[in-house]
């Protein structure tokens, strides 16, 4: 889905360096972002597809206001959020340090909930938080899952850069147990037929809760308005819940 239903502004969501203004005379606003299934992906052509890009050619058609994507690594595109290189990013967790650097656009249009998986013998004693302590945990890196979990200094954490690669880690038995968000986690894992990875019983009962942010130095920031209003009436409708159906795994 999203391969070949890109029309026109499609071309301004391929991977590709942003444009300073639009054809009308309005600015461009740069959205950087990484592959993250079923919310980003990449198709053969190097075009983004998944359900950010949806709610994103969305919000541009709403607001009127033009938006380009950038990829970007997603430690690389938060450093560009706090300088305003990038001017917005999507799929982003609230935390009291991106809040310094980023206003998050209200409301929330996303939620998924934290999950660990492993091999059978990993997660099978996995029934209660207290049951990670000593374990080894893989992440990825600059991400944010739950308290007290991420700042927890009696869980051996692992830091990788992406999900995918995270994924085969625990898949090869370099990790014995990843935590990931389920949304995200079960979708990737039901296109890789990766069944010798289960989910642990445990989960913990906070959502991670998706937004969309706008750097606090981002030249562009007097636009915000405009996509918080097509953003409220998209979750408003149920446009967004119908928008993500087809990604369920």
């Amino acid at each position: 889905m999203g391969k070949t239903s890109w029309g026109v502004l499609g071309l301004l969501f391929a991977c590709m360096a942003p444009v300073a203004m639009a054809a009308s005379g309005a600015p461009t606003l740069t959205v950087a972002t990484d592959v993250w299934p079923p919310f980003r992906m990449l198709a053969q052509d190097g075009h983004f597809y998944g359900l950010d890009i949806d709610i994103l050619r969305r919000l541009q058609a709403r607001s009127g206001v033009s938006l380009t994507l950038k990829r970007v690594p997603w430690g690389r595109a938060l450093k560009q959020m706090q300088t305003g290189q990038t001017d917005l990013m999507i799929g982003l967790a609230h935390t009291p340090e991106r809040a310094a650097f980023i206003d998050y656009l209200q409301p929330a249009y996303y939620q998924c909930r934290p999950a660990f998986y492993g091999k059978a013998g990993a997660v099978l004693g996995i029934r209660q938080y207290e049951d990670l302590r000593g374990r080894e945990v893989g992440y990825v890196l600059n991400s944010a899952y739950f308290d007290p979990f991420d700042d927890d200094p009696w869980i051996d954490k692992h830091g990788v850069p992406t999900e995918s690669q995270l994924q085969r880690m625990v898949e090869r038995g370099h990790l014995p147990l990843m935590i990931g968000t389920d949304c995200q986690v079960d979708y990737a894992l039901s296109k890789r037929n990766a069944g010798a990875l289960l989910k642990a019983d445990y989960q913990p009962p906070s959502p991670v809760v998706l937004y969309l942010g706008i750097s606090k130095r981002s030249p562009h920031h007097d636009l915000a308005p405009a996509l918080v209003k097509a953003l409220k009436e998209m979750v408003a409708s149920g446009e967004i819940e119908t928008l993500a159906k087809p990604y369920h795994p």
